[in-house]
């Protein structure tokens, strides 16, 4: 029924052409691990540049709010400065304006006095200097 010689003939054409399939084969499982291998690399490297990215976002981060509270006290302190300058500024002023007061208040009394001394060295109405002076 089946020719022996045409069966012998397939059987070594299988035989022949197996191992190239087989090697094929191979080679496509091979390359497939492989490309699944620097898949595998490539994710990972992706994975470790987001990580130190996210870390550098978060440093910066860090960073800018130490600044942010840095500037905060750094003006607030300046503007408690700055509310003391002001209230001994205004202390001296004070102090100056008292004494000028003071100063003022005695040369006044001094004006008045030369004032008065003069008023009653000054004749009446209508009287001479001689006349005054005779009284």
């Amino acid at each position: 029924m089946v020719n022996e010689d045409e069966m012998m003939e397939l059987i070594d054409q299988i035989r022949f052409n197996l191992p190239d399939e087989i090697k094929q084969a191979n080679w496509t499982v091979s390359e497939q691990q492989r490309i699944m291998t620097e898949a595998h690399a490539e994710a990972a490297r992706t994975m470790s540049r987001a990580n130190e990215r996210a870390e550098e976002t978060a440093s910066e981060h860090e960073i800018l709010r130490r600044a942010e509270r840095h500037s905060a006290q750094v003006v607030k302190d300046a503007q408690t400065k700055a509310d003391q300058i002001v209230r001994d500024a205004e202390g001296y002023a004070l102090e100056q304006l008292k004494q000028l007061e003071a100063h003022l208040g005695r040369t006044l009394q001094t004006v008045r006095r030369g004032v008065e001394a003069l008023q009653q060295n000054q004749p009446a109405n209508g009287e001479t200097a001689d006349q005054a002076a005779e009284r």
